[in-house]
């Protein structure tokens, strides 16, 4: 998940560890706490790997060091978009990572990862639905809490299919 939002956010251009974090946390949201002992040892990593060129920037005094994309680190960027999304406790959050930097796919692509979005949401409502009709064949106040926080996923999910539903409608516009 962090090696696909670097190498995404660094095929905008030349950015620095500071920069990376603050638009990974943008990215994810407050929920998710990004630390920049994750985000420099990575860099490091990538440099080693030879995904980025790590260069120092600094003409007041301060030396400020600047990551750029490979044509190495391009090529893994795209395998790392071609792949499909794991399920898993962070699979929303790999889409929205990609969701962020799927600018630089094909049209073809992005509708691919689109349509594959939204088959995860049709998951969740079959999921959520099921849990529903689960906890309604037991009346119990435990389950009139729990039937609530489903019926807010439920509404959360629908949300998102209609945006993805948007998205996919003005992609086609543009083309």
């Amino acid at each position: 998940m962090n090696e696909l939002f670097i190498l995404g956010e660094l095929m905008e251009g030349p950015q620095s560890g500071y920069h990376l974090h603050n638009a990974m946390q943008l990215s994810l949201g407050r929920h998710r706490k990004i630390s920049y002992g994750v985000i420099y040892p990575l860099l490091e990593k990538f440099q080693n790997q030879g995904f980025l060129e790590m260069s120092d920037l600094g003409s007041d005094g301060k030396n400020k060091k600047v990551a750029t994309i490979t044509e190495k680190g391009k090529k893994r960027f795209f395998e790392l978009m071609k792949m499909p999304v794991p399920t898993g406790a962070h699979n929303t959050d790999i889409y929205l990572i990609k969701l962020d930097v799927m600018q630089h796919l094909a049209k073809e692509a992005q509708m691919e990862l689109l349509d594959e979005f939204y088959e995860e949401q049709k998951y969740i409502i079959e999921d959520t639905q099921d849990g529903l009709e689960r906890l309604a064949k037991e009346n119990s106040k435990d389950h009139w809490y729990a039937s609530k926080k489903l019926q807010l996923r439920l509404q959360q999910t629908n949300v998102t299919i209609k945006w993805i539903e948007k998205f996919k409608h003005e992609l086609k516009k543009e083309w």
